[in-house]
């Protein structure tokens, strides 16, 4: 049966008052690669964002699974709407007995933030369903992509992972982690999953953090907190997240003084991925 998302959709954003639901089909110009058919409002414009998408599917591949995907079957479509916003992105995909079957992509707002932000956004939820061949959860899907985004958004993201904490709206991470749906609160849960999203990246690294969902998908959270971070239980874990929060969350020194004995980090500092 295919698995598609829907209403679900992987990759579902929010670009500063802008709540991305449907793009118009566009009547306009069109560029390919290997990976990528873009349509949009010229050709400049297409060829331009599918050069960033299949260079960020490159490297974004590289940073989380250590080595490039194999080229798609068919190329992923993109539709472009340029606008004077920021911007926003949605990506859907069908799924089949653990496989990909298909997606497709839309952005919007302006083409310089299109650029720098939605498609690699955007792009790393494919390798995230590549990786899976399946739906990743929520929180993870969209906190562990926004690390691919530029420094103007991270920034941004820190700011509102600051003002989660101040109004105490972070959600208790054994029910983050089991959200099927969007919360009302959508910003304040892009920011949590952000910020565990970059904490277990800084202690363990991106392929680390892919198993660890990947088994806590086909087991427990307890369990493969357990196996991977050497914590004991998701509890356990937030409350290594939350003391890594109050030391700042900025270095691996950080993660080294939040973690104490508990656990050891073993790779080097990840906090964000190398710019495309």
């Amino acid at each position: 049966m295919d698995a598609r998302c829907g209403g679900r959709a992987r990759g579902f954003r929010w670009g500063i008052g802008l709540l991305l639901l449907e793009l118009p089909l566009l009547a306009g110009a069109s560029a390919r690669t290997t990976n990528f058919v873009v349509e949009a409002s010229s050709t400049e414009v297409a060829r331009q964002i599918a050069e960033r998408a299949e260079a960020c599917r490159r490297d974004i591949a590289v940073a989380w699974l250590g080595q490039e995907l194999p080229n798609w079957p068919r190329p992923c479509p993109i539709r472009v709407q340029l606008t004077r916003g920021e911007a926003g992105g949605l990506t859907s995909f069908g799924f089949h007995l653990g496989r990909v079957t298909d997606q497709s992509m839309k952005v919007e707002g302006r083409l310089e933030r299109i650029l720098a932000s939605a498609i690699p956004h955007e792009v790393t939820h494919t390798i995230f369903a590549a990786y899976l061949g399946g739906p990743m959860p929520r929180w993870a899907d969209e906190g562990a992509s926004l690390l691919s985004e530029d420094e103007r958004e991270l920034a941004r993201h820190d700011q509102i992972v600051a003002d989660l904490f101040q109004r105490r709206g972070e959600f208790p991470l054994a029910r983050l982690f089991v959200m099927e749906e969007y919360p009302t609160d959508l910003m304040g849960f892009y920011g949590q999953g952000y910020s565990i999203s970059r904490f277990l990246i800084e202690i363990g690294g991106r392929p680390r953090f892919l198993r660890f969902v990947r088994d806590a998908q086909r087991q427990d959270w307890d369990a493969a907190t357990q196996a991977h971070y050497s914590l004991g239980d998701v509890r356990e874990l937030e409350r290594a997240w939350l003391a890594w929060c109050r030391v700042g969350g900025r270095s691996h020194a950080s993660v080294a003084l939040a973690l104490g004995d508990q656990a050891r980090p073993t790779a080097p500092a990840d906090r964000r991925s190398p710019a495309p």
